[in-house]
């Protein structure tokens, strides 16, 4: 078999999720290749929520952000799919959690865009800038707002609250950032909503 067909076969292997035929593939020399949009196996699993695959993949050092034709990364892919545990997997693994595509979106507008809360969440947390622009000039929060997406919407306020500096005194912010490790992230979005609120 050709090294263009072991890269094709890598390449469905990675988007049906089929660990084992990933690791044979590997194993017989299949090149990380890509399809003629620049999606690479990583970005399949991640798309497709294979956790394991992704794992694998990741281990054999395929790039965590590689980039597709509109620079999409595996970040991104995962993100816009809800897939929180792959989002996790990708930064963790040093994935860059602020990466823009061609729309200069991040993976925290494509969360946004797509409603899911809790990678808006996970992504936040491990440092998403919500003060990012997209080639729109829009924000999460902007992109929230358009959705009418109110749990998302109070996510982002709070953010945006904690961390500009022209919102709120010094004092607030170091309370909200003493507490943050030591309450769960529902809870402080809850208690800044007051705050903000009073």
């Amino acid at each position: 078999m050709s090294l263009v067909d072991l890269g094709k076969r890598l390449l469905e292997a990675a988007r049906k999720g089929q660990d084992d035929e990933v690791r044979t593939l590997m194993a017989n020399g299949a090149p990380f290749t890509t399809d003629w949009l620049g999606t690479s196996p990583l970005h399949l699993a991640a798309q497709y929520g294979h956790y394991s695959t992704a794992e694998v993949l990741l281990r054999a050092g395929v790039s965590r952000d590689a980039r597709t034709k509109v620079d999409r990364t595996p970040l991104h892919m995962a993100a816009a799919d809800g897939h929180v545990h792959i989002v996790e997997l990708l930064v963790r693994n040093g994935a860059d959690v602020n990466a823009k595509d061609m729309l200069k979106m991040t993976a925290l507008h494509w969360a946004t865009e797509r409603h899911h809360r809790d990678v808006v969440e996970l992504l936040i947390k491990y440092g998403a800038d919500v003060h990012a622009f997209s080639k729109f000039d829009k924000s999460a929060f902007d992109i929230a707002l358009e959705k009418n997406n109110a749990e998302i919407l109070v996510i982002l306020q709070v953010w945006f609250f904690l961390y500009s500096p022209e919102y709120t005194s010094i004092e607030v912010k170091d309370f909200f950032v003493g507490v943050e490790s030591k309450l769960n992230f529902p809870y402080l979005i809850k208690i800044a909503f007051l705050i903000l609120h009073i």
